[in-house]
């Protein structure tokens, strides 16, 4: 069984995507439990037109997540036009904590998913805070990086997108990495197929891409939602499936007491193992601004929202 916290746009995407994909049966839990009884009950309503028999329930009573395998956290405040994600690392860090402490209360054992930007932050902030090993909390990270990665060098090339492949690591931010070296399309690396001027304007339309679907339409949907499902898929099937998922460092690319976007396979035990790439300088410099934005970020989050009491998360 899955648990969803959060029964807004994207967690009730997600749980949709995830009841698409057959994966498992669904709690989702919110608040607002007449929202996540109504998403789970128009849920229910659609399932017969995919052919899916599990289970979805909304509530607003954490005991019900009990026995899950994964809890994916989605709530918290969206990030608003002209707002940066480090500006929600304070509120969020205080909602994350009270959660986290429903999910080790009542799913001592399972594997934890965030969500909630900035999900660097929030996901160091969720594996201190639970006490898990690292490898049961993970966040989205840069999954949805690249898939937006691959969107780009797609419509750039005019070819489809099922054969582009690419990486990208670091910040799920605006420090982001795309690894231009290891894209490719069908094998063939994007370098022999595009121009610097072409390479660039992908990068830039990349690290921008979150920032431009917020300021057109207040919030990303679709996207981070059937990402959400990848990784359940993952997870729950034991897909072991090579990512870019945030999860803590402890001396993997020469960095420690951070959590942030890495290859990793990601499996029935969450994150199996991390994939340590050979950086070329250029990238590595890069990686090394993005960590340190990251690491910014978490330091002030401790600093001020996990030291005050959490009353008002």
């Amino acid at each position: 069984m899955i648990s969803i916290v959060g029964a807004g746009k994207v967690g009730s995407a997600a749980a949709f995507s995830i009841l698409g994909f057959r994966t498992s049966d669904i709690v989702l839990v919110d608040i607002a439990e007449n929202l996540a009884r109504g998403e789970a009950l128009d849920m229910m309503q659609a399932a017969p037109a995919i052919e899916f028999d599990g289970k979805i329930k909304g509530t607003n009573d954490y005991g019900e997540m009990k026995g899950s395998e994964l809890v994916i956290v989605t709530a918290g405040l969206g990030r608003q036009p002209g707002m940066s994600r480090s500006d929600l690392a304070e509120k969020n860090a205080k909602i994350v904590k009270s959660i986290v402490k429903e999910v080790v209360r009542y799913c001592p054992a399972c594997k934890l998913m965030m969500v909630t930007n900035p999900v660097d932050a929030m996901t160091y902030v969720a594996y201190k805070e639970s006490g898990f090993e690292r490898n049961r909390v993970f966040g989205m990270g840069n999954i949805l990086d690249t898939l937006r990665f691959r969107s780009y060098i797609a419509q750039e090339l005019g070819v489809s997108r099922e054969d582009i492949r690419g990486l990208v690591i670091g910040e799920h931010g605006d420090s982001m990495v795309p690894l231009v070296g290891h894209a490719s399309v069908s094998g063939i690396p994007i370098t022999e197929l595009l121009n610097g001027e072409q390479i660039e304007k992908i990068v830039s339309l990349t690290r921008s891409s979150g920032s431009d679907v917020i300021k057109l339409k207040g919030a990303t949907t679709y996207a981070p939602s059937v990402v959400i499902a990848i990784m359940a898929d993952a997870v729950l099937k034991g897909r072991n499936r090579v990512m870019g998922v945030s999860t803590y460092l402890q001396g993997e690319y020469g960095f420690s007491d951070v959590s942030i976007g890495v290859p990793c396979v990601l499996g029935k035990n969450g994150v199996e193992r991390i994939v340590e790439l050979k950086l070329d300088p250029q990238t590595k410099a890069e990686f090394e601004k993005s960590v340190a934005s990251v690491t910014e970020v978490i330091g002030k989050t401790y600093e001020t929202a996990l030291t005050k009491p959490t009353s008002e998360a």
